[in-house]
């Protein structure tokens, strides 16, 4: 990511932060940490020094930061956009430092609840609702659209449904856990 990237990604992030001032006002948990995103795959860091104003970011900062983020450009965008992915429960992340600074950042991030169709309504009018109403239709039409697609495949090609998957996973996790007991009772019988 070179420096100019960076800082536009700084500047869209600072005016949502400037929209959102319990977001904002947030930043003081974690002001003057130094906050290093690693990205896995294209060879490419970014470092992050949130204050009381907002967040700087510098591309290639080569000084010490308090957390240190591995992710892939994918899944760090599926950890900012999907409202359940987490630390916790996304793969493919190493966290190197405090943890709880990279957690801080995540709540703040995921807390921007902006309005975007208010904010282009007072540029550019009512016309932005027309469109904002014909996105979300279409939206749901598209979900709807493959949910079906999903359970007549699931019914064609006679795939486990999610349920059964579940189900399944669980009953071999209970098994694995039934063996390991085994295997260590044997053990201590030797």
């Amino acid at each position: 990511m070179n420096q100019i990237f960076a800082t536009t990604i700084a500047s869209l992030l600072n005016q949502a932060l400037q929209l959102n001032q319990t977001s904002l006002a947030a930043l003081d948990e974690i002001t003057d940490k130094v906050i290093r995103i690693n990205l896995i795959g294209i060879e490419s860091s970014f470092s992050l020094f949130p204050d009381d104003k907002g967040i700087f970011i510098l591309n290639n900062y080569q000084g010490e930061a308090n957390v240190t983020i591995e992710i892939a450009p994918f899944t760090l965008s599926h950890l900012i956009l999907n409202s359940n992915a987490n630390l916790d429960n996304t793969t493919e992340i190493n966290i190197i430092g405090d943890k709880e600074v990279a957690v801080k950042l995540l709540v703040i991030i995921k807390q921007l609840d902006i309005d975007w169709e208010k904010q282009l309504s007072q540029k550019l009018g009512s016309i932005v609702h027309i469109f904002g109403d014909t996105i979300r239709s279409s939206k749901n039409s598209i979900n709807n659209q493959f949910n079906n697609l999903e359970t007549n495949l699931i019914q064609q090609l006679n795939l486990p449904t999610k349920v059964e998957m579940k189900n399944f996973t669980s009953a071999i996790e209970i098994l694995r856990n039934d063996l390991e007991r085994l295997e260590q009772q044997t053990q201590e019988l030797t």
